[in-house]
């Protein structure tokens, strides 16, 4: 099957179909899960929807949400860790691939989740108008 012109441009969406080269932990018709290259950790897999979804910001399916999440939960467990992150950006500059993505992260360093230090924040309160 061809693939759409946004698909040929997009590196997950040629994984997904088998053109681009990739290590893959876990497919099914719906999903592909395959080694972050390079991995910022010794476990580092991407969880990636094979239909062209360009953020979570643009999920609108349920299922197919909750899927991704099992998904990457299965990934940890055939793994044998315990204790992973799971994390996905929308939107530059946080987001490199546009493509909804979810990282499977565990083992080594990887700081705050946030990526910040709280302790040193003032709450965030939203402005009421």
């Amino acid at each position: 099957m061809a693939l759409s012109d946004v698909a040929a441009a997009c590196v997950f969406c040629r994984i997904a179909a088998h053109t681009a080269p990739a290590t893959i932990r876990f497919e099914d018709d719906d999903l592909v899960a395959f080694d972050a290259e390079p991995g910022a950790t010794p476990l580092h897999v991407l969880v990636v929807p094979r239909r062209h979804i360009r953020s979570v910001a643009e999920l609108a399916d349920t299922e197919l949400a909750g899927r991704l999440v099992l998904a990457a939960s299965k990934i940890a467990a055939d793994a044998g860790v315990k204790t992973f992150r799971l994390a996905t950006n929308s939107g530059a500059p946080l987001q490199d691939v546009f493509h909804l993505h979810w990282h499977v992260m565990a083992g080594g360093e990887m700081g705050h989740a946030a990526g910040i230090a709280f302790s040193r924040r003032k709450p965030y309160r939203a402005e009421r108008t």
